[in-house]
């Protein structure tokens, strides 16, 4: 498990006229002291990256023909799904943070009989609801088990247990809800699946959120950002599943990149390179670190010297999901953010909003920008206690 990394001193908003090497500085002189992390969850070079994406990717890709071929089809991680194959593929489970919707399924030995297909299933909603995440969708076949990613169970109290039930308790009850099917893997083998759905509490969303809240509260503090901005964004990038992968192989709540957001943070933030593993940037405190201080990167570094602050967030809102030159190709048409500064400080901030919507360069964005912008008040009221 990686250990923690240490990031010491207080982080206030850089003054806008900073060089990069001066705002870099200044980062690194309020890190009092620090522990270098060596170990795996950390590359010191873009060489060692790349050959654990490359094994990863093989491994991956394996994986994935050997599932195919018993299941007829694949389903890996997404942005807002939890998806985990165990018992070497033999059972799955995808979970859904968006609709608050989980799915267990479990593969039929030739041996299995309608009693011991529900058993596995019980086994398999227990492990879930237990489980504290895997780095990745395969199972581990030497060991058994992979070492734990989370710091607590990824649904912890996502599921409504009655009271009077433990784990395994609830798990043995719901499995007789199973529903056995059949699936043909594309060796045209025609296989038995008992199929369970399973409905995440009402307040699911909330309820995640609430888990993340001294983190976000700490690095918005720590960088002088609204905290709304940030959960908002979270919303929006994972819906607080701190399993979340995209196809882009951007990782966990903020959906951080490692070999470009996570570098630069990293260099940021220790003065130093190395890109984070997987591992790394799936664990929450880590992840929002990470993210927050890419916001003030964002706000700081890349898009300094906006007069008025809703526009200067409208800016890096769209910045966090496209990047700060396509922002800048909204207003002048070119990537240079300097050369965009005057007219965007000379637009109000509805006028900028409305301008983004009609101009920034791709739907995705445009969609984002809305998105986040909105679900903002539902955390303004959460955080004030209005609601």
């Amino acid at each position: 498990m990686m250990v923690g990394l240490l990031f010491l001193g207080s982080c206030n908003v850089f003054a806008q006229d900073l060089s990069w090497e001066e705002y870099r500085q200044q980062r690194q002189e309020q890190l009092s002291e620090y522990e270098a992390v060596q170990d795996s969850g950390l590359f010191a070079s873009e060489a060692e990256y790349e050959a654990y994406v490359y094994q990863q990717e093989m491994e991956y890709q394996q994986f994935r023909d050997e599932m195919e071929r018993k299941w007829g089809d694949f389903k890996e991680r997404t942005k807002k799904n939890w998806v985990e194959y165990k018992k070497g593929g033999k059972v799955r489970w995808d979970v859904d943070f968006e609709e608050g919707q989980g799915t267990v399924e479990v593969l039929a030995d030739e041996s299995d009989d309608e009693e011991s297909l529900k058993k596995a299933v019980a086994e398999t909603i227990a492990e879930m609801i237990d489980s504290r995440g895997s780095e990745t969708e395969m199972p581990d076949e030497e060991s058994g088990e992979k070492e734990d990613v989370l710091p607590e169970p990824v649904l912890s109290d996502q599921i409504d247990i009655p009271e009077d039930m433990d784990t395994q308790q609830y798990a043995e009850e719901v499995s007789d809800q199973a529903e056995i099917k059949e699936v043909q893997g594309e060796d045209g083998q025609v296989r038995q699946v008992a199929v369970l759905n399973l409905a995440l509490v009402p307040d699911h969303l909330r309820t995640r959120a609430e888990k993340f809240r001294s983190e976000v509260e700490s690095y918005s503090n720590q960088y002088d950002l609204d905290p709304t901005l940030v959960l908002a964004i979270i919303h929006t990038e994972s819906f607080f599943n701190p399993m979340a992968k995209s196809h882009a192989n951007a990782l966990g709540l903020m959906q951080i990149v490692p070999r470009t957001a996570g570098r630069d943070v990293y260099r940021v933030l220790n003065g130093e390179d190395a890109i984070p593993s997987s591992d790394f940037l799936f664990q929450p405190d880590q992840n929002v670190l990470f993210g927050s201080t890419y916001i003030d990167i964002l706000m700081n570094r890349y898009m300094r010297g906006i007069d008025n602050k809703t526009v200067h967030e409208y800016l890096v809102i769209c910045a966090y999901n496209t990047g700060a030159g396509n922002v800048a190709r909204a207003y002048i048409n070119t990537t240079n953010f300097n050369n965009a500064r005057d007219k965007i400080n000379g637009m109000s901030p509805q006028e900028n909003y409305d301008y983004l919507l009609a101009n920034l360069p791709w739907d995705e964005t445009k969609d984002y920008l809305k998105k986040v912008t909105e679900r903002r008040a539902q955390y303004q009221e959460w955080l004030s206690g209005s609601e």
